[in-house]
């Protein structure tokens, strides 16, 4: 080998040392800190549903039903409950002040000393696992695989007075998720076998918004009522979704903005809704962690610009299924694990 040919294989061995090093100076500085107000708790434990009662929190898991420490996240108590909440669930408290748990099996009531008062399942209910739940004025709705129903306390007990399915005016079966916007009652539909989406019962009868309408997936995770008026919505499976916003003009709810990782959003399933009081809003994915935004107004400009938080930052985990805040920190329940963020 010549000289030359020395020189030249010289100088491209330096060039590509070069390269290698800026590339590691580059991924050092593009690889996102950790966070350390991130702290997770309960690794590798699916965390379905979250309920803060103001003394303490209720974490509903993959393997039963857990008491936390609201400031702390510890463990105080698992309860011995049979319960066991995976994929959906979800956890709340009626105006009698007992706690609701939708579960794999149907719905179960806790009086504040943790113990179990009510069991209610199918045939009582629509079989299958109580995906959500919407404590109102005086009752409870709950939303299943196969339907909804709406208890209410009856001689002293709490006894099922309503249940809807397809054939009494939902758009599907399966109900994902239940929220209430002014005098209206929506039902957001899952596994839709048809145009799924949501279902709203308002006062004269049912009015649906579907992909037809503009929601860029017929599987609804989300929603978030803003006002009377104006209603944000999650919807996705895997890989495709996204997040819309639906606004009432003229007594008619129309779907106006529609945002996905194309604007921003982290991941294109958008698998939870969140405001918390400062009224930032937190939008949470399947697979791609959560990004913070200062306000839903954020919605309005792309790229959206707001704090993502992925485990490379000290997320337990990516899919982000539920959240809620307490006066000293925020939990975030994982898919696999629970991460505490504290305020400070």
């Amino acid at each position: 080998m010549n000289r030359k040919s020395i020189l030249i294989l010289a100088i491209l061995f330096g060039l590509l040392t070069a390269a290698g090093i800026a590339y590691q100076i580059i991924t050092r500085k593009s690889a996102p800190p950790r966070d350390e107000a991130l702290t997770v708790l309960m690794p590798g434990i699916e965390i379905s549903a979250l309920f803060d009662d103001g003394e303490r929190v209720w974490a509903g898991t993959g393997e039963g039903l857990y008491i936390l420490d609201r400031d702390t996240g510890d463990i105080v108590e698992k309860l011995d409950a049979d319960i066991h909440m995976i994929f959906s669930a979800m956890i709340t408290r009626t105006e009698d002040g007992l706690i609701w748990v939708g579960h794999e099996d149907g719905l179960s009531a806790f009086d504040d000393a943790f113990h179990e008062v009510y069991r209610i399942s199918a045939p009582e209910i629509p079989k299958g696992r109580v995906n959500t739940l919407l404590a109102d004025d005086g009752g409870l709705w709950a939303g299943t695989q196969n339907g909804a129903a709406h208890l209410s306390v009856k001689d002293g007990s709490w006894t099922v007075d309503e249940i809807l399915t397809k054939d009494s005016g939902l758009a599907e079966d399966v109900v994902q998720v239940i929220a209430k916007v002014g005098d209206e009652l929506w039902f957001g539909s899952y596994l839709a076998r048809d145009k799924g989406g949501i279902s709203i019962r308002t006062g004269t009868g049912w009015t649906y918004l579907n992909v037809d309408d503009g929601i860029p997936h017929s599987y609804i995770n989300a929603i978030l009522p803003l006002s009377e008026n104006k209603v944000i919505i999650g919807s996705g499976q895997m890989i495709y979704g996204g997040l819309s916003i639906a606004e009432k003009t003229d007594g008619s709810w129309k779907i106006t903005v529609n945002r996905d990782q194309d604007d921003g959003i982290p991941g294109m399933k958008v698998r939870d809704l969140f405001l918390d009081s400062s009224g930032r809003l937190f939008i949470t994915t399947e697979a791609e962690g959560i990004i913070v935004l200062d306000s839903p107004e954020e919605l309005d400009r792309t790229p959206l610009e707001g704090l993502v938080i992925t485990q490379e930052n000290g997320l337990a985990d990516d899919e982000v299924k539920c959240i809620i805040e307490c006066d000293r920190c925020y939990f975030f329940g994982c898919k696999y694990g629970l991460t505490r963020w504290d305020k400070n």
